[in-house]
């Protein structure tokens, strides 16, 4: 499978994950904290795996 699929799937599983332990948790509490990282964690492999197929200046404007 590509690196990138992978960081997509593997973020968007730990964003999910961590997403239902922030939810089911106290709003303060050590778990809800650790759950706030993991889906942070989990977002940036999600945003690193689709970086990783753009093509440098992929958003670039009206530059030609």
């Amino acid at each position: 499978m590509e690196r990138f699929v992978q960081l997509i799937v593997a973020g968007g599983v730990l964003l999910i994950g961590a997403l239902r332990l922030a939810a089911l948790v106290e709003y303060g509490s050590a778990p809800w904290l650790v759950g706030v990282a993991l889906a942070l964690l989990g977002t940036g492999a999600v945003f690193a795996g689709m970086a990783r197929e753009l093509e440098p200046g992929a958003f670039a404007v009206g530059e030609e």
